[in-house]
């Protein structure tokens, strides 16, 4: 397991490959998705950017905050909304992990405590102001696990909206992309960089909408 974790962190088959295991893993609780979790977050904690987009998508992918969300809110939508937040916050917190523990038990307590925020009453009407995350590929991460995302992707101008599709959707590196697109390495971390921030915007955006 920890050969096909290094390996699913260069991306292409590997890291598909490593998706598959980690959800059959799962299915028969056989222990393999701990060791691959523990692994990508002892590699995260100590500040490996690749480590950390590759744990968020795996519990994104397999769910693995519902449990925790699930027995204090019922609400679909308000679920889903605790889900991102998790995610968030287990990007800006993952360096505390210290390994006492499986990862699983780490983010139980992470996502439990942000359904509890979710639904404990505000002493204000004031939203807190979100901080941008860091500009690193593992963001690509923080905005995949909405299927609105998508839209708000899809609405960027090119090349950045091409070139964060080909990071976010296809799961490419940073050589991949230049060679699909045909640019310069330089040219792909500059718009990466640049797109990021616009969907950051584009964000921040959406949910001053939704909160009107």
């Amino acid at each position: 397991m920890a050969g096909l974790v290094s390996s699913a962190l260069g991306g292409g088959l590997a890291r598909a490959q490593l998706f598959e295991v980690a959800a059959a893993g799962r299915a028969s609780n056989d222990g393999s998705l701990d060791v691959a979790l523990d692994d990508l977050a002892g590699r995260a904690a100590n500040g490996d950017d690749a480590a950390t987009e590759l744990v968020l998508e795996l519990v994104h992918r397999l769910r693995l905050s519902r449990s925790a969300i699930a027995p204090i809110i019922s609400d679909p939508t308000t679920a889903d909304d605790v889900a991102q937040a998790t995610l968030v916050a287990v990007e800006r917190k993952i360096g505390s992990y210290g390994g006492r523990s499986k990862f699983r038990t780490w983010l139980f307590t992470v996502a439990r405590n942000e359904a509890l925020m979710a639904v404990r009453p505000r002493k204000s009407d004031a939203e807190p102001v979100a901080e941008p995350p860091a500009a690193s590929a593992r963001f690509s991460s923080i905005i995949a696990f909405r299927v609105s995302m998508e839209a708000l992707v899809d609405g960027l101008p090119e090349p950045y909206r091409e070139t964060l599709k080909l990071q976010i959707f296809e799961s490419l590196d940073y050589d991949a992309i230049a060679a699909r697109l045909g640019v310069p390495i330089g040219t792909v971390r500059s718009r990466l960089a640049k797109a990021r921030q616009l969907l950051w915007d584009a964000m921040k955006q959406e949910r001053e909408r939704q909160t009107i």
